[in-house]
């Protein structure tokens, strides 16, 4: 299915309307061919900007889609590639209240310069082709997911070298941004014995070495976070300096928490989306392949140490 652009008179008038070419056809390239003969249009491909693999193909197997858009010279290996969800028509045939041109806003959830999400981990064309044909890596890739009136891009696919194997939750997928790309503002909900809080998670970015050693390997990751508290949902008296201690202490636990246990998920399923393989790989030892990594990865451990810095309570002191 291809979203087709049909072009306003008026430039000032901020409705686009839109046609959804589709065909049924053995291959893509022949699919292509049917669907000219549905618009008395030229379809150019170079101005394509997303790709939407629908949710049953995802956990089937990419790859053949992959080859065929990373070898044609006309599709921008910069196009944002994601998984529709429940499938790709439901996507594409979203009209938001406004848009200029049809299609910039599905755009716009990946483009930083427009929008920043702590849940969305955008991923180009080319990163998923590196991604499925490099040892060592695997694939991240958003979910746009249409509910009733929305769409919502909250969440992450966890893909093997061909067909997708776990959806994260909203929670995981900004975790698993903290701990690849970073994030902004985020936040993070904490209840204790004086009332709960909401933490903005203002600037959180994460880095990690592997430690190899006759005992067994280690990833040793470092989280620094900014932070400051954004709300207090139960009572309004004045957060004190040992109130805001006790908080950061939380925040470091309750993070380290729960980054050990989505390593320890996205493990067990035997995917490396971070890369820790490639990483392994990278370093200079004869000794170090794909297959000794391989024996190695069930047995990988993780030690997470994060530091909070409260910077306060927000404008109001």
């Amino acid at each position: 299915m291809i979203k087709v652009a049909i072009p306003k008179g008026d430039p000032k008038e901020p409705e686009s309307d839109f046609v959804i070419l589709s065909s049924n056809s053995d291959s893509i390239t022949e699919g292509l061919s049917l669907m000219k003969s549905q618009i008395d249009k030229e379809l150019v491909y170079g101005h394509n900007n997303s790709i939407l693999i629908g949710e049953n193909l995802a956990k089937s197997n990419i790859q053949p889609l992959l080859e065929f858009f990373v070898r044609r010279p006309d599709i921008q290996m910069t196009s944002y590639l994601s998984m529709a969800k429940p499938n790709a028509f439901e996507v594409l045939n979203f009209k938001p209240a406004e848009e200029m041109v049809s299609g910039n806003f599905l755009k716009s959830f990946f483009d930083f310069s427009k929008t920043e999400s702590p849940y969305i981990d955008s991923l180009f064309l080319f990163d998923a082709y590196r991604r499925e044909t490099e040892e060592g890596i695997n694939i991240a890739m958003p979910i746009v997911e249409k509910k009733k009136t929305q769409l919502a891009v909250d969440q992450i696919a966890l893909f093997n070298k061909y067909k997708m194997l776990m959806e994260l939750s909203s929670n995981e997928s900004e975790t698993f941004r903290l701990l690849t790309t970073g994030i902004y503002n985020g936040n993070l909900n904490l209840r204790n014995k004086n009332g709960i809080y909401v933490i903005n998670l203002e600037n959180g970015k994460s880095k990690y070495k592997l430690i190899d050693k006759d005992r067994g390997i280690k990833a040793k990751y470092m989280i620094k976070i900014k932070a400051d508290i954004e709300e207090k949902i139960t009572g309004l008296a004045t957060i004190s300096e040992s109130e805001i201690a006790d908080l950061r202490k939380q925040v470091e636990d309750k993070i380290e928490a729960e980054a050990t246990n989505l390593l320890s998920k996205i493990k067990k399923k035997e995917i490396d989306p971070i890369g820790f393989g490639l990483r392994y790989m990278s370093r200079d030892s004869e000794n170090r392949n794909m297959d000794l990594w391989d024996k190695k990865y069930p047995k990988l451990s993780f030690t997470i140490q994060s530091k909070v810095e409260i910077k306060g309570t927000g404008l109001i002191q």
